[in-house]
């Protein structure tokens, strides 16, 4: 499995990149959002990898981060969602707009996607919630604990949109005074749009 790819660049297209490895061109897929980044031709860079395998093709994806790669395997993983689907998506939204996007139920957002449809976006978020918790959960440890509100508060719901908040940026304070301002008993979505719009204030 080729993991990352460390050289020069060589060419940048429209959808792809070439990156020189000692002496070897590696062709790779990217998303619009990473070929903007990319340095000028003749430059190091570093791409995070993964290896597509089809019956026809081996295709060389990549991404600016490990992170971004997580994510588009887990987009990748969702039913109908091919590898160019996938990418569209990172094309379109940065990971913290994709994870708002799927905790807050809005497949409006996930639609602005090259490819994703209401159907399709409807069907990623109802398939990634509870993995992108998951996922988002084994890196931010402990500090939903930490966060909770006192016994008898909706912890549930709380813990999600902490989950959310952390994973879009925003710092355990922070989280912590927005969530703080959202009714009990409120579900995930009602949690998080309350939060989102207490911080946006500022």
């Amino acid at each position: 499995m080729i993991a990352s790819l460390r050289g020069a660049l060589l060419h940048a297209g429209k959808d792809t990149a070439v990156v020189d490895v000692g002496g070897v061109g590696y062709q790779v897929l990217l998303s619009a959002r990473h070929l903007a980044t990319l340095p000028a031709l003749g430059e190091p860079v570093l791409v995070h990898t993964h290896l597509v395998v089809r019956e026809d093709a081996l295709t060389l994806v990549g991404f600016p981060s490990p992170e971004e790669r997580e994510l588009f395997l887990l987009l990748h993983g969702v039913s109908g969602v091919g590898a160019k689907t996938a990418l569209g998506v990172l094309s379109a939204l940065s990971v913290p707009e994709v994870v708002a996007a799927v905790v807050s139920q809005d497949p409006r957002a996930l639609a602005r996607a090259p490819g994703v449809g209401k159907k399709t976006a409807e069907r990623i978020i109802l398939e990634l919630r509870e993995k992108l918790a998951a996922w988002r959960s084994a890196e931010v440890g402990g500090l939903v604990g930490a966060l909770r509100r006192p016994v008898g508060a909706a912890d549930g719901p709380m813990d999600e949109a902490v989950l959310a908040l952390l994973a879009l940026g925003y710092g355990e304070e922070e989280a912590a005074e927005a969530i703080a301002m959202a009714p009990p008993g409120g579900t995930v979505e009602e949690t998080i749009r309350t939060a989102l719009a207490h911080l946006s204030r500022f």
